[in-house]
């Protein structure tokens, strides 16, 4: 399917999902989605980056038909999570640059929606870096930054933690921050410090942001590599007024988590929140519970391990067709001025 063809699919696509779900629906309700979208690479060498494995002629055999095919899966999530109000924020990890996410954005329709995006380059080795989407017509970035996560030099670097702050509808502030920690390679405990400290960085960045408003609307998204009672997460509740809505998310299949390893769940993708975000006399409040998007699409049969598991883009080095190995989350916020 070319990229013309597909397009106009997704608006068709798109169009069915309003004229089905127009009824109950809140319009001003204000989706924010977060999506670890398992290696989003282009099919280019990058020269600085270790994607080697990601080209045509590496290890995987990536090329063009199946690049196409995963931004337009990924696309499909997006509409499907928003169906006919879609997500004003998106966070996005492992986006390997800023062309995926024009090709994103121009390829799949939504262009036509008003989204652009935010994206800076870290020092991760693979390439693999976090992104923020925004509907421009709702949400306007006045600031964004990359914030460094500043290990020893003898460690590995890591994504950064990327930073927006904007006005939706031109008057309530939001403090936004997408986040993906460093991973469990090489094992849970011996790599645990990295995320400890990765923590401890997000922590001094939104407490810079509380002395100078203790009431700032703030959203922190990503894929932290622990579970909500992980030391890394706990570290995050203890030093901020965030709490952690990922520990009373629903689904709507069931799912345990947001990833599977063998029998187990985790929950690695969470949002965490400002308090005063649970209070409706505030400029904008949370509608409902946190909301796994395991849609029936997005899962298989487990055959070795019992179940379901995420369908993902590849089982090892064995193309999967599938779309990532995590499970997308989505919270609704009411605006009350």
């Amino acid at each position: 399917m070319n990229k013309k063809n597909f397009t106009s699919n997704l608006l068709i696509f798109f169009l069915s999902i309003l004229s089905q779900n127009i009824y109950g629906q809140h319009k001003d309700e204000i989706g924010v989605l977060f999506y670890n979208v398992e290696n989003l690479f282009d099919t280019y060498d990058d020269t600085i980056k270790t994607d080697e494995e990601f080209l045509p002629e590496g290890a995987r055999k990536w090329n063009y038909k199946k690049y196409n095919q995963k931004i337009n899966h990924i696309g499909r999530v997006i509409f499907e999570s928003g169906q006919w109000n879609l997500p004003v924020i998106i966070g996005l990890c492992e986006i390997e640059n800023s062309g995926v996410l024009k090709d994103l954005i121009f390829s799949t329709g939504l262009s036509k929606l008003s989204y652009n995006y935010i994206h800076y380059e870290s020092s991760d080795k693979r390439g693999i870096d976090v992104a923020l989407l925004y509907k421009s017509k709702q949400f306007t970035p006045l600031e964004s930054r990359p914030v460094k996560i500043n290990f020893s030099s003898d460690s590995r670097p890591t994504r950064d933690i990327l930073y927006t702050y904007g006005l939706y509808n031109e008057s309530i502030p939001l403090h936004i921050f997408v986040c993906h920690f460093p991973s469990r390679y090489g094992g849970v405990m011996e790599s645990q410090h990295k995320r400890v400290l990765a923590a401890q960085t997000l922590c001094d960045t939104i407490n810079q942001i509380n002395k100078l408003d203790k009431l700032a609307n703030i959203i922190v998204m990503g894929d932290f590599n622990d579970n909500p009672n992980d030391i890394s997460i706990c570290q995050i509740i203890k030093e901020t007024n965030l709490v952690n809505l990922s520990t009373n998310m629903k689904s709507l299949n069931n799912s345990q988590g947001t990833l599977k390893h063998k029998f187990e769940w985790n929950i690695f993708d969470q949002m965490l929140v400002s308090e005063n975000l649970n209070d409706s006399t505030n400029d904008m409040s949370i509608s409902d519970n946190l909301m796994l998007q395991d849609f029936e699409f997005l899962l298989e049969d487990d055959l070795s391990y019992t179940g379901k598991k995420p369908y993902r883009t590849y089982i090892g080095y064995k193309y999967n067709n599938g779309y990532s190995d995590h499970l997308p989350i989505l919270l609704k916020l009411n605006p009350n001025r």
